[in-house]
């Protein structure tokens, strides 16, 4: 990103680039949070699209397993919603 004067003429994501490994872990934990105790099959389609919304490539087998884990999670006040 560069600035001109005030403006910005690039996505403020730029800024900070992260590794795929931490944006993966952000991913992961974020899902979690948001779908803990939920169906396996929910859980899987949405790490499905929250992985390519970001343009990261994970293997089918991590994914189903991820899900079942997050599935597997207690609910939380959030996850309930």
């Amino acid at each position: 990103m560069t600035l001109n004067g005030d403006t910005q003429d690039g996505p403020i994501q730029e800024q900070h680039e992260q590794p795929d490994d931490a944006k993966v872990a952000g991913i992961l934990v974020q899902q979690e949070g948001d779908l803990a105790g939920h169906d396996e099959a929910s859980v899987l389609e949405a790490l499905r699209q929250r992985f390519a919304d970001a343009h990261l490539t994970i293997s089918d087998d991590a994914l189903a397993g991820h899900a079942r884990r997050i599935a597997g999670l207690e609910p939380n006040d959030f996850s309930k919603k």
